[in-house]
């Protein structure tokens, strides 16, 4: 298998794994890595032996394809001059820090044939990928997305830090277009949002509620969702899945609760997970490990001139959703007085047309 070129351009938590995958990859050959940080850089360089340079236009003739771990204010900045220059790019999620700059990446890379995958690493979470294969038509979806304060990301706040990672994961369901938003946030570590609970609507009547903080005690990662096919339910953090799917009977439309008699429903109701509806234990890969996937298919998709799984389209549908969720979040900032709960405006964040 012949090995592409690669660097990373960040050299940060995520960016550092980012490199020591990639380094350990039969597919990929790390030849550089990007910080302004001297020491930051120096330090990823030296323990996989590969350049460690200043400049991502350093890349240009010495790199075919990137990972952009930058701070995503960075995103567009580093991204589409590497383009022009001829690199295919895996940019970690968000996209971009804004709509318009979304686009120019979609807009470029389309222009120029290049390669652009998008991190949105949950859909390569395996759970997540065998209830997406069997789910059907979703009516309805909800999710949690529970993090400590980790005193990263502190550029963005927790719509585009963790609630975009569950906006795409409901765009990959083709839920078509967005009609309405409500959302609201609280304000704690100053700056911007670090909770969100969003309801999004669909136009197909799927309904998405969605929660994400930045600021709780204890990680969570999970999804519900309510379709044709039954109900599901996922842990993201434990890759473990269940499923509730109708019996025969169900699905023709002639179980009739009421009509079991009296005499016969305590039966019934301890074999109803069994005789109405058939609950499933869906069994996912415990060794996966959803970067290196993505990474897998990024590189794939480079070698093969193909569309990777998520596009740099999808990370531009997501940064709009984002965007819309922002629009309509009223924010309360813990200890505010009364008088001073609710704002529409997101603090320090910079507003640009979404349309």
């Amino acid at each position: 298998m012949s090995r592409t070129t690669v660097a990373v351009i960040g050299c940060g938590h995520l960016g550092s794994i980012h490199a020591r995958l990639l380094a350990a990859r039969p597919d990929a050959e790390l030849v550089a890595v990007v910080d302004t940080d001297p020491a930051a850089r120096e330090r990823v360089a030296a323990t996989h032996g590969c350049a460690a340079l200043t400049e991502p236009a350093e890349l240009i003739g010495r790199a075919a394809a990137a990972v952009v771990a930058a701070p995503t204010a960075l995103h567009a900045a580093v991204s589409l001059p590497l383009l022009v220059g001829g690199l295919d790019l895996l940019i970690e999620k968000p996209l971009a820090a804004d709509v318009e700059e979304s686009r120019a990446i979609v807009t470029t890379a389309r222009r120029l044939g290049r390669i652009v995958a998008v991190g949105h690493v949950e859909r390569f979470n395996p759970a997540w990928g065998l209830v997406a294969s069997r789910v059907g038509r979703v009516a309805a979806m909800e999710t949690r997305r529970l993090a400590p304060f980790s005193y990263r990301s502190l550029d963005v706040g927790v719509v585009h830090d963790l609630l975009i990672h569950d906006i795409d994961l409901v765009l990959s369901l083709a839920p078509g277009r967005l009609v309405s938003v409500d959302a609201r946030g609280l304000s704690a570590t100053g700056g911007h949002e670090d909770a969100v609970r969003a309801r999004l609507e669909f136009s197909t009547g799927l309904v998405a509620d969605l929660v994400a903080s930045r600021i709780h005690p204890e990680a969570e990662r999970r999804a519900t969702l309510w379709s044709s096919e039954g109900m599901f339910a996922v842990d993201m953090n434990a890759r473990t899945a269940e499923c509730l799917s109708p019996s025969a009977a169900v699905r023709r439309g002639e179980y009739d609760a009421a009509a079991v008699p009296p005499g016969e429903r305590i039966a019934a109701r301890d074999a109803f997970f069994g005789t109405v509806l058939h609950r499933e234990r869906l069994a996912a890969a415990a060794d996966a490990n959803p970067l290196a996937d993505e990474q897998a298919d990024f590189l794939a998709a480079v070698r093969e001139r193909r569309a990777p799984r998520v596009a740099a389209a999808d990370g531009a549908a997501a940064v709009e959703i984002a965007h819309r969720v922002l629009d309509a979040l009223r924010i309360t900032r813990l200890g505010a007085d009364r008088g001073d709960l609710l704002s529409r405006a997101v603090p320090q964040w910079p507003r640009r047309r979404t349309g």
